[in-house]
């Protein structure tokens, strides 16, 4: 019977210093220090922060499925909230991130009609897509197409572009090796010829983290 008593003693004992340790525990957090973190704002990303809006979005892509995919979903968000809120366009601020293999598609025709075949083959494209990549980038026209938006589209709606700059300075020594040209004028060439709306961010991750920084709610699109 003793025995029994002190075993019910224990485990009483272990409830009521479990009991403690949860009661001490938010107090130990009250007294810790509070964090009064918050992001620095560099100026170098204000080109995000579009005045007036009321909602903010951006999509982050990293293949050409991908970046297919992420502006339809661009377009349904301005669809979408147009229709169902009476929303605008100039009131949403949208960016659609091209990064890794989905670069390309930030830069415009004319850096398509020198380089289109070996963005087609990093992209993985089948043959009838090689010679569409050829003529201009697949995805910057197509007309007004809500099924299948264009970057065009997208950009006369005040979308943003944020094309990596690691990928691109990769991308650029790549294609200088192939062509036996300089990997530094590839470069200059790539940017001074980017989609409408494009802006070279040092890195596709960087630009993630500072456009949700400055509010935007992060989606990203698997390819």
């Amino acid at each position: 019977m003793a025995a029994n008593t002190d075993r019910r003693s224990l485990l009483n004992a272990g409830a009521v210093l479990a009991g403690a340790a949860a009661v001490a525990a938010p107090a130990q957090a009250k007294d810790a220090p509070a964090s009064n973190w918050s992001p620095t704002l560099d100026a170098l990303d204000d080109w995000m922060d579009k005045p007036g809006t009321r909602h903010r979005v951006i999509y982050d892509t990293t293949g050409a499925s991908a970046a297919r995919k992420g502006a339809h979903f661009a377009n349904n968000f301005y669809v979408a909230n147009k229709s169902a809120y009476g929303i605008p366009e100039s009131e949403l601020a949208v960016i659609l991130v091209l990064r890794a293999e989905s670069t390309p598609f930030g830069y415009g025709d004319t850096v398509w009609k020198r380089y289109g075949k070996t963005f087609a083959k990093l992209m993985k494209y089948d043959p009838k897509q090689t010679n569409e990549a050829e003529r201009g980038n697949p995805l910057l026209s197509g007309g007004d197409n809500e099924m299948a938006p264009s970057l065009a589209l997208l950009a006369a709606k005040g979308a943003r572009f944020a094309v990596c700059g690691m990928a691109t300075h990769g991308i650029s020594g790549m294609l200088a090796k192939q062509a036996g040209e300089d990997a530094a004028e590839v470069e200059a060439f790539i940017k001074a010829n980017l989609v409408p709306g494009a802006v070279v961010v040092a890195a596709g991750v960087v630009g993630v983290s500072r456009a949700q920084e400055r509010g935007y709610t992060f989606t990203y699109v698997a390819d």
